[in-house]
């Protein structure tokens, strides 16, 4: 995964591929378990690449985008979050939405 920093976060909104991010805060028990998950199907599909936002650092970003909870993976195009898992039931079902959205438009 990707970390963002502000720099790859302008990068990332100004894009016209869409992205997956992964949206968590540091001391949140269930990102971490969510983080391991995803960490598998990050290995699986290595040519997708997972972004890994802190949201306590993007805080405008969260309300404008109406990030209810964390964690939570998004899949953000150019017009904003077009989709969003919160529920981190299971590695393949993560890997179902990723893929999913890997098929519905260009991801970076």
């Amino acid at each position: 995964m990707i970390e963002v920093s502000k720099e790859i976060f302008n990068s990332i909104k100004q894009d016209t591929n869409s992205s997956i991010i992964f949206v968590h805060t540091p001391f949140c028990a269930t990102c971490q378990l969510a983080e391991r998950m995803l960490k598998v199907v990050d290995e699986m599909e290595s040519e997708v690449n997972i972004y890994r936002l802190n949201g306590s650092m993007f805080p405008e970003f969260m309300q404008e985008e109406k990030i209810e909870s964390v964690p939570a993976l998004i899949h953000l195009t150019i017009t904003g979050v077009s989709a969003r898992l919160y529920a981190f039931e299971s590695v393949p079902k993560i890997y179902e939405h990723v893929l999913k959205w890997k098929q519905t438009n260009a991801i970076r």
